[in-house]
């Protein structure tokens, strides 16, 4: 791994342990409207946008307003984060100090938006270990890979030289797209043989990727 020269981080079920809230945070935000979003359809919008996660539910439902789901969606999510209640997931504090005290620029490149990354990262303190925190929000969804090829241009480092972790089907399809090595750290998706051609390295916990960086 010693031609790794940044690390380029998704943000949700991937530093923070905010997956499995999201899918029900979904089913409590789309219960006013009269609607039951299945457990499979939440999964399926994990590692995309707003606006391609819109699209899809409202192919199944619709009669759903997505624009209010999305913004009680916030809401939820913003009340646990102020609340404490969105914990770090294994091994991301041992590795961004490691990657600090090693001088290796990171990045955060999210589907989500940019008030949200910088709440989360915020609640817990991790901002401050980011060279650059990046929104998907209003560029091409993952899996195109627009948002870690900007990543890497405002590391000022060429995509062949960056690790990219993801947990999502859709973010690792972005890694591999970006030309980047690919690091999966399954979350709420399990790792599947259907994936392994976008995955370089399937990691348990972020603490694994100490490994990779000092072999």
């Amino acid at each position: 791994m010693s031609k790794i020269k940044a690390v380029v981080f998704d943000m949700d079920g991937l530093l923070m342990d905010s997956e499995w809230m999201g899918v029900e945070a979904i089913h409590v935000c789309a219960a006013p409207q009269g609607y039951t979003i299945p457990e499979e359809l939440c999964k399926k919008c994990i590692g995309i946008n707003t606006k391609a996660s819109g699209a899809m539910l409202r192919e199944y439902f619709p009669g759903l307003d997505t624009e209010r789901l999305f913004n009680d969606f916030a809401v939820y999510m913003h009340e646990k984060a102020v609340k404490g209640e969105i914990p770090v997931k294994k091994g991301v504090w041992e590795l961004v100090r490691y990657l600090k005290e090693h001088r290796i620029p990171t990045a955060v490149a999210s589907s989500s938006r940019m008030e949200t990354i910088q709440l989360y990262l915020d609640s817990v303190g991790l901002t401050p270990y980011f060279d650059v925190l990046l929104s998907g929000s209003s560029m091409p969804s993952k899996p195109a890979p627009d948002v870690f090829l900007l990543a890497a241009e405002k590391l000022s480092v060429q995509p062949e030289d960056c690790l990219v972790l993801e947990d999502s089907y859709n973010g690792v399809k972005a890694g591999r797209a970006a030309g980047m090595t690919v690091g999966m750290v399954p979350d709420v998706l399990p790792y599947v043989d259907e994936v392994a051609p976008y995955v370089d390295h399937v990691l348990p916990d972020l603490t694994k990727v100490l490994e990779l960086m000092e072999a």
